[in-house]
């Protein structure tokens, strides 16, 4: 039977991992909806994931290698063989190796889908560069760094069993699916539950306006919020005098700490009322169990991030609200390959001495380079001189701080290659572009080196486009080109097989599965202790005090608005897109066809501003310019603009108009970033707003 429907999980759209069920062809897809049987997904999937095959078949589809041929960004390009392309990219990054050494060469990883950031890894460590580039540090890690310094793991929301209260902080799970904890496993909740909703969001989201209490904070000042909450919930004794008692360490030293955090004062630095902060820290804590979900946008207000995840960790921890059924939990990996014998961490132990977090004083335990420090690092020679950048699933001069400092940094290396789908404004300034694969066109396993507790199967189902490879083939065979051969696989199905081995499934088994979860257990801490030098939730953590930072949570002032820049610009994701992909796509583009900048209805008065304007978003760094829309959801000292655009329409000559509307030319990569992680602002910008001509002038 030729055409047939078969089932996967999407990608490369979101981290959600959603089931889809595609009705194929002869190897080409003809319709995908949302697989109604999926256990996780429960017949979900957003606008991204039923697009699929609208991307797959795009005409502007990158499917061949191309090598630069003429000035970089000039849109001058050749087609030429994979042996080609590999055996150019390997003379150059091993030319440049012996040279000026292994560190010369830095790789680079966007968002990752599956185990190609593990790949990327593992030929870090063999080719023996400490230099693998990534944005964690403003996206995941500092949440997941910080639950593993304090208590040893990632406290991830538990929507399987019943709760009595959900912090949604800095989330808006229903419009983006956060790393597979699916909007749906909320909405499930809230409605057999019915647990209090706490939302602590600047923006009122459509969820805020359903929830019992909604706190609309300052942006960026998420840290002096929770150490505000900590101060109430201790002077008041509503914290679990047993848990705190038998399993953390520190505790009498935060008590006198948090003295210095009296509401007044929260309320005062947050722009919440003490009102509600009292409210908010009461509810959260009087409830038993209680869930923390919290989001990206925590991440992104830089010297603040650490401190703020930090405290979020200990709120949980001083509740009793870890590893309980109902609270933030520990996910129990499930029987895959060791990430550490997957990513070859033993091979290179040297490299740390020559780390580029170690010259920028930023955690050792980090797992890669902050990108921002990458970009100093290439533009000033300092520590030494980095020459050469492999880019896979990234988009740097949208995506990165300091957009202008990126292409800066870009047009000075001595290489630059980049795998991608579609070509971008980064892809366009590159030397060597590899045309890489969507899922559904390769096996592939989702989630895997996630602290989710699941691993998900993600079959190739369609036929390749033209010569289109898969980011962990392109690794593994790059990797042989530089002489690495021996410590990678003969083909890919081959690691898939590997990984999956330890569950006693082969990779076809585990794909008619659909899935590998850790097993599910609570309250593991009474029998093994936490993953710390302790065995308790260090509140006073002596990895910190060892590495010089704080041992004890604070809360640092966001950067101050003045008469030039009034306003804060936050950011967020448009939920018809991911980061800053998708702009190709026609069915997407229909439902927001162009960026917007969300202005509170008295303050574009004040500016002569009116729904539908073309507004001048203006900061120290730059200006770009977006199109007005009037909400009532905001501060009216705030204004929301949409993060990620560029224009596929206009034309690869002017790098896609990379320029015009993308919110990173108004924030900076340059320092201060966060002490521990090398956090730089994303959010809480200051700014000021114009109304503009249609040509972008100011009127």
């Amino acid at each position: 039977m030729d055409r047939q429907w078969l089932k996967t999980h999407c990608a490369r759209f979101d981290h959600g991992g959603c089931g889809l069920k595609v009705l194929v062809d002869k190897g080409k897809g003809i319709r995908v909806l949302p697989d109604e049987t999926n256990k996780r997904s429960k017949g979900y999937a957003c606008a991204k994931g039923i697009a699929s095959l609208e991307r797959i078949y795009h005409p502007e589809r990158l499917l061949y290698p191309l090598k630069r041929n003429g000035e970089r960004g000039e849109g001058r390009w050749e087609r030429i063989s994979w042996d080609q392309a590999l055996e150019y990219a390997a003379g150059k990054l091993n030319r440049i190796k012996k040279e000026s050494g292994s560190q010369a060469v830095a790789f680079g990883q966007g968002a990752p889908k599956g185990p190609e950031y593990l790949m990327l890894m593992r030929l870090a460590n063999f080719f023996g560069t400490p230099n693998l580039v990534t944005t964690g540090h403003v996206c995941h890690w500092p949440r997941e760094f910080m639950g593993r310094m304090t208590c040893g793991f990632l406290p991830v929301p538990d929507y399987k069993n019943p709760t009595e209260c959900v912090m949604l902080w800095g989330s808006n799970p229903f419009h983006t699916n956060e790393e597979g904890i699916l909007g749906v496993h909320l909405k499930t909740s809230l409605m057999r539950s019915r647990p209090k909703l706490i939302v602590i969001d600047p923006y009122r989201t459509e969820i805020a306006k359903e929830a019992d209490l909604w706190l609309q904070i300052r942006p960026g000042t998420d840290d002096l919020l929770a150490l505000g909450f900590l101060h109430i919930i201790i002077n008041e004794q509503l914290y679990d005098e047993n848990f705190v008692k038998e399993w953390t360490m520190g505790f009498e030293l935060l008590k006198e700490h948090i003295q210095a955090y009296t509401p007044q004062m929260v309320s005062q630095g947050t722009w919440v009322s003490e009102e509600k902060v009292f409210q908010a820290a009461r509810l959260y804590a009087e409830a038993g169990p209680a869930i923390i979900h919290w989001g990206n946008a925590v991440e992104n207000n830089g010297i603040n991030t650490s401190q703020a995840c930090r405290s979020l960790v200990i709120l949980m921890a001083v509740t009793g609200n870890l590893d309980v059924p109902g609270g933030n939990i520990d996910a129990a990996i499930p029987p895959v390959m060791s990430l550490r014998k997957f990513i070859g961490i033993d091979h290179s132990p040297e490299k740390i001495k020559r780390s580029l977090r170690k010259h920028y004083g930023v955690s050792p335990r980090l797992p890669f380079v902050p990108s921002s420090l990458l970009i100093k690092t290439i533009l000033e020679d300092s520590p030494y001189q980095v020459k050469a950048l492999f880019i896979q699933g990234s988009n740097p001069l949208i995506t990165y701080a300091g957009s202008q400092m990126v292409l800066e940094a870009i047009r000075k290396l001595e290489f630059f290659m980049i795998s991608e789908n579609f070509m971008t404004p980064t892809a366009a300034m590159a030397d060597l572009v590899f045309p890489a694969a969507t899922n559904m066109e390769y096996n592939d396993i989702g989630h895997y080196g996630l602290a989710h507790g699941y691993v998900l199967a993600r079959p190739k189902i369609l036929a390749p486009q033209g010569e289109c490879r898969s980011d962990m083939e392109i690794i593994n065979e790059l990797a042989k080109r530089l002489g690495l051969g021996k410590y990678f696989w003969g083909d890919i199905q081959q690691c898939l097989e590997e990984i999956v081995a330890p569950s006693g499934l082969d990779y076809e088994q585990f794909r008619r599965q659909g899935i590998l979860e850790g097993e599910k257990k609570f309250y593991k801490y009474r029998e093994e202790g936490f993953r710390t030098p302790s065995g308790r939730v260090e509140i006073y953590s002596s990895i910190f005090k060892k590495g010089g930072y704080n041992p004890l949570p604070t809360a640092n002032s966001p950067e101050k608005t003045d008469a030039d820049y009034p306003l804060i610009m936050i950011n967020s994701k448009p939920k018809n897109f991911f980061h800053s992909g998708y702009r190709h796509i026609e069915s997407l583009r229909r439902k927001h066809g162009e960026p917007m900048v969300r202005i509170h209805p008295q303050t574009a008065s004040e500016h002569e501003i009116a729904a539908g304007d073309k507004v001048a978003l203006i900061s120290a760094y730059g200006r770009i310019h977006l199109k007005a829309e009037l909400s009532e959801a905001l501060n009216r000292n705030v204004v929301k603009a949409d993060y990620g655009w560029w224009f596929p329409e206009k034309g690869e000559n002017e790098l896609f108009a990379w320029k015009e509307s993308n919110i990173n030319i108004l924030t900076s990569g340059n320092p201060p970033y966060d002490p521990i992680l090398g956090t730089t602002p994303l959010r809480s910008i200051p700014c000021r707003i114009e109304r503009a001509d249609k040509k972008g002038r100011v009127l």
